[in-house]
């Protein structure tokens, strides 16, 4: 067997340290493009973009008020509020009450579960603006805080439509502008705090503020509005009512 020399030696062990060197730089850079490529997958903003839709769509809803039982003395009343959460109340037993939560369940129905576990399923006729129980169709609730929509025409004034608001801190409530054109809001306000309203389009971007005041006031803001859906979205610490009429 020959041996080999010590200048092949010396050649071989040269040779060796730089193929490693190379390779120690391959992976270092192949190890940087991966981290690079992974990055903005684990950033995972649609987590973020899925739980803020779920809150506009709750927000948005035309459930979220307060509804009362018929007759001049309300018996029963049921919170829909705009976190999803209820409250059930009944004037005639003060420490009798329910808290739970409610979740759209299509076609104009929700699904109410109380914190005992037991659920029921509310439905809301949206020509009447009501809401009943679908194991007691008979007695229908009604719209006591919320959005109230009225429209007509009157003897000597020109035609068109009109919507009544009303409620007691914040809310936001869905509006129809029944044509294009200017609409005229008039707001009333009697709490001791920020009043401060922007009216919002059927996507919930801000159109026009409507008011931003402290403590009680009256007032009127027109706006030019095509027929469509918008919002309204009110931010009070009291009772209010604003009333929108197109002109």
């Amino acid at each position: 067997m020959k041996i080999l020399s010590v200048n092949c030696v010396r050649d071989l062990q040269k040779t060796g340290c730089l193929v490693l060197i190379v390779l120690c730089i391959i992976s270092v850079l192949v190890a940087g493009c991966t981290d690079a490529g992974t990055t903005p997958a684990s950033t995972a903003p649609s987590s973020v973009t899925s739980s803020g839709s779920a809150a506009s769509k709750l927000s948005f809803d035309p459930i979220v008020g307060v509804w009362r039982s018929p007759g001049t003395v309300y018996k029963f009343e049921i919170t829909f509020d705009i976190n999803g959460n209820t409250g059930e109340r009944y004037s005639s037993v003060p420490n009798l009450y329910y808290n739970g939560t409610w979740i759209p369940a299509g076609d104009n129905m929700y699904l109410v579960t109380r914190e005992t576990g037991d659920k029921t399923l509310w439905i809301h006729d949206v020509s009447a603006n009501t809401i009943y129980k679908q194991e007691a169709p008979r007695i229908v609730y009604s719209l006591y805080q919320g959005a109230g929509m009225s429209s007509g025409r009157s003897a000597g004034t020109a035609a068109g439509s009109s919507a009544i608001f009303s409620g007691t801190g914040d809310m936001v409530v869905p509006f129809t502008a029944t044509e294009s054109g200017l609409w005229v809001f008039t707001l009333h306000y009697s709490g001791q705090s920020n009043f401060i309203v922007w009216l919002q389009n059927n996507q919930g971007n801000r159109l026009a503020l409507l008011a931003n005041e402290i403590g009680i006031y009256s007032g009127m803001k027109p706006q030019t509005l095509d027929a469509g859906k918008y919002y309204l979205n009110v931010t009070a610490s009291g009772p209010w009512t604003i009333q929108a009429s197109v002109s």
